[in-house]
This record gives structure tokens, sequence and C-alpha cells, in this order.
């Protein structure tokens, strides 16, 4: 019997997710709209503008979910000191140096890629280097950016969920939907995804209630996936809200599976992966197309994220045994062992979110 399913879904469904994010960054990107046709052009959309798109969603809710489930937003004190080591550290730490490596490159070698750093200017650089109002140069970061900002506001939006809690989803439904909040949230569908995960935490949600519906929900899932690629719909803000309630009874699907224990072990790889995988995807690229794309694309697009994910896990492996206070002061405090299949309690769960 597994003693704590909902912590392994929760790992199982972190190392899947962001596995999905590093297929969803392998270059080049496609807008939907310039989707050509074909059955790989469709199928890359699927899980690059439908699926994956997903990711961070879901994972908005279960970082909502533990941080309201540890009363964490009741001390402030402690909650700004856990989020700067878990989340400010280890963005400074893995986009800045990249920041570093692009103004060199790009004032000594005359590289050029979406974020143009020299000449210098400040809104660019302060942009590139800290996300203030367009993504880092570490793109996939901007996660972790919004994550930070919802954590700071995460007492107002505890006192709206102990307080008013269906007023306070109406609220900040609005703010999402006529992006009220400008540039303090970029990726402004976090806000209710957020929200949602404190509504199940401090509202007892039975988080197995609707696991009889799986496969119901996996299917209204991948439907709704299609529907996105076949409409060539470019805003998929509303699956995005939509995905966490579908994905999630559909994730107990692999709880206590052999598949979905590996998935929750492998679970300890996920955040190095994410902080990581950008730069080899572009390098990657940039030798795929040098030496003349030598293989299909298809496969190409297939076999990247499968071999650098491989790549990325075998080196977190080796650092986290042979660099462990190094690891531990980049990650946040993420390199202690644990059982993925049998995590802690979800309060004490949440030091690692």
């Amino acid at each position: 019997m597994i003693e704590n399913p909902t912590g392994q879904r929760i790992s199982i469904l972190r190392f899947v997710l962001i596995f999905g994010v590093v297929l969803l960054h392998v270059p080049p990107y496609v807008p939907i709209a310039e989707l050509e046709p074909g059955s790989f052009a469709w199928i890359k959309a699927f899980f690059q503008h439908a699926v994956f798109r997903c990711s961070v969603p879901v994972l908005t809710v279960v970082s909502g979910y533990l941080l309201f489930r540890s009363g964490l937003d009741l001390h402030y004190g402690k909650l700004v000191q856990k989020k700067v080591r878990t989340l400010l550290v280890p963005f400074l730490a893995f986009n800045l140096p990249l920041v570093a490596m692009v103004v060199l490159l790009q004032a000594q070698a005359g590289m050029s890629i979406s974020t143009q750093l020299v000449p210098f200017d400040w809104p660019t650089m302060l942009d590139a280097a800290l996300g203030l109002t367009a993504p880092p140069v570490n793109y996939p970061l901007n996660f972790l950016r919004d994550l930070f900002v919802l954590a700071l506001l995460a007492p107002l939006l505890g006192w709206l969920l102990r307080r008013a809690p269906w007023l306070g989803l109406a609220l900040v439904l609005v703010v999402a939907l006529e992006n009220l909040d400008k540039e303090l949230v970029l990726r402004t569908e976090m806000l209710v995804t957020f929200y949602l995960g404190g509504l199940a935490a401090l509202h007892r949600w039975n988080l197995q209630a609707w696991d009889r519906f799986a496969w119901p929900c996996l299917a209204l899932f991948v439907a709704a996936c299609a529907f996105v690629v076949e409409t060539r719909e470019p805003n998929t803000a509303w699956l995005g809200m939509a995905a966490p309630l579908l994905v999630w009874p559909a994730a107990s699907l692999l709880v206590g599976t052999r598949p979905g224990g590996w998935l929750a072990r492998m679970s300890r790889h996920s955040f190095f992966l994410f902080l990581t995988h950008s730069v080899l995807l572009v390098v990657a690229w940039e030798a795929y197309q040098r030496l003349g794309e030598p293989i299909p694309y298809p496969l190409f697009w297939v076999a990247t994220p499968v071999l650098a994910t491989a790549l990325l896990v075998g080196v977190h492996a080796l650092g986290t045994r042979h660099l462990t206070g190094l690891f531990d002061l980049l990650l946040g405090a993420r390199t202690a062992p644990r059982d993925a299949v049998n995590p802690p309690p979800i309060g004490a769960a949440e030091s690692r979110a």
C-alpha cells in the first residue's frame, strides 16, 4: 500500500511535467497560427502548444496547495526567508551567469538571440537579469519569478481564502482575464491556479474524489488539447486553468504502479532539469544546424529532450553525491535524500516545493 498517495502523485507529476517543459522548449518555436500540414507538425503542436502548455498551471496548483497546506502564509518572515532560499537564489544562480555569457558572446562574437544585450540598455538588462517586466535570459525561469511574486502575495490571498474564498476566486479570475496585474505576474493565469491550490488546501478538498473518473478526465484533456490544435487557438489560458482539474485525477492511473514508482523516484532530479535544460537545448540546436541537419528533424525533436534529460539527470546525481554543499545552496536546499514513493507529510514537503 502507498502510505502517501498524494505525495507520490505530486512527485510523478513534477517529473512528467518538467520533462514536458523540456520537450516544449525544443527549437525552433513555431506559432500555432503557422502550423504546417502533415502528421508530424500536428503531433509537435499537440504537445508543444497544448499538452505541455499545461505544465506550469498544474505545477502552480501544486505549489499553492503545499504553501497554504503548511500555513506558511501566516508567518511572513519565515515565508520570505524560505522562498528567497528555494526560489530567488536558484533563479539568480542559474540566470545571472547566463546573462554574463550572452553579453560576452554578443560583444566578442556578434551572436544574435532573441534578447539583445549589446549595446547596453538598462531596461533590457534588468529584464534579462531579473525578469522585471519580461522573461529573463534563461526563459523557463520566468516560472520561478512569478512563483516568487505569488509567494509574496500569499498572506493577502490567504486572507481571502479563509474569509471569502469564492469571492476571492472571482476576483483573481477578473484580474487574470482582464490582465489587471500588468507585469506583476507575467503569466497571469498562474494567479488563478495558485489560488486554486490554496482552495484545495485550506478547504480540505478530497483530492481522490475524482479518481474514479480518471479515464474520462484523461480523455477530456486529450480532446481539449486536440481542439486547440485543430482550431489553431493561440490563447490557451482557459486550458491552463482547467487542466489541473483533469490532469490531477488522470495521474492517479500511475499511482501504485511500477512506472509510477520510477517517475516518483526521478522527481528529485526535476528541479535541476528545469533550471538547466534551456542552455543544453540551444547548444543542441546550434550544433544541429551547423552540422547541416545530419538527421531528420522529427528524430532530432524526439531524441533531444530524452538525451538532454538523461545527461542532466546524470549531472545532478553526480553533483549531489560529490558537491553536496554547493548543490544544496544553488538548488535551494533540495538535495537532501528522501523517499520519493512515500514522501514526508504534505506540510513537511512544502520546504522543497
